[in-house]
């Protein structure tokens, strides 16, 4: 397993969190521009260093071998290598890297005078990463002191994407929904079907009264109720954990229809891969935050409309 620190920048990763790329040697040539990209293994992990905005967006591990693409929408031609997070700073923030150099106390052998740590990055996609710096940096992740709120950024194209502009017109990135967002769109398309909707339902909400579970504060994120029949509960997984995820699904499969998980598209392969143990697993159902904000902009409309007939 070797580490890497690989620049890429923000727009790239709205666009494809799930991957990293290179641009290719020369049109049809199935080879990285820069060759060190190509040393990059499956099983590999990579610090996410997105430039111009100086922050570091999390670590990821190398999930495939390097793939070509031929004409992405956003990236046009590309070899690229599928990635999964390991370890991302809290929800909402990035690392502030600059801030993190500026630390009397911080040092990374990748940049000997780190005064000048930009020169070392000049020019590169990524760079060998010792397993001491890549843990030094796992270390400082969640220092409340060095993170920036995704808010405070204004994500645009850097040089790289500009070129990319004469020959395809780039999509802007849409705007990704909070886990507080998702849940309150869940609950609308919920009211929309006619179900009830309980907000951060206890696990004894769901279990029968003369079945209840001994220990208190497990949660669910929200749970539809059908005709006091059965349940359909939800877990966002944007974080956490999927061992404990799987604890929970399992106090309540019993007297739920469906099990439904709202993740980003590449955590749905892991999610499956975990619930296989499971006697519920062909209940679970994994949808996609884009699907739910998809809907959601019809849905609005469509429970306006309804509340105004049966006013």
């Amino acid at each position: 397993m070797n580490y890497w620190f690989v620049v890429h920048d923000l727009l790239a990763y709205e666009q494809h969190s799930d991957m990293i790329g290179c641009t290719v040697r020369r049109t049809g040539e199935k080879k990285p521009k820069f060759s060190q990209f190509a040393e990059i293994r499956r099983g590999d992990r990579i610090v996410y260093y997105a430039t111009k905005d100086y922050v570091i967006v999390g670590l990821f591990d190398v999930v495939s071998d390097m793939e070509y693409v031929a004409d992405d929408q956003a990236w046009g031609e590309d070899v690229v290598y599928k990635i999964r997070p390991s370890k991302l700073p809290p929800e909402g923030y990035y690392l502030d890297f600059k801030q993190l150099l500026k630390k009397e106390d911080f040092q990374l052998s990748i940049f000997p005078d780190k005064k000048k740590w930009a020169m070392y990055l000049q020019g590169k996609t990524c760079r060998p990463l010792s397993k001491e710096d890549f843990d030094l940096i796992a270390d400082h992740l969640g220092d409340e002191e060095l993170l920036k709120d995704k808010t405070e950024i204004v994500v645009r194209p850097t040089s790289w994407h500009k070129r990319l502009e004469g020959m395809k017109a780039i999509p802007a990135p849409k705007e990704k929904l909070s886990h507080d967002d998702l849940l309150e769109a869940l609950i609308t398309i919920g009211e929309i079907f006619g179900f009830g909707t309980t907000k951060k339902p206890s696990i004894n909400e769901i279990r029968p009264s003369q079945d209840p579970f001994k220990a208190k504060g497990k949660v669910l994120d929200l749970a539809w109720r059908l005709f006091d029949l059965t349940w359909i509960p939800f877990e966002i997984q944007r974080k956490g954990s999927v061992p404990d995820l799987m604890y929970r699904f399992n106090l309540v499969h019993q007297w739920s229809l469906k099990l439904i998980v709202v993740a980003d598209q590449h955590f749905h392969e892991e999610l499956r891969e975990a619930a296989r143990s499971y006697p519920f697993k062909e209940k679970i159902v994994l949808i996609s935050p884009e699907e739910v904000g998809n809907a959601t902009d019809d849905v609005i409309m469509l429970k306006k409309l309804r509340e105004k007939i049966f006013a």
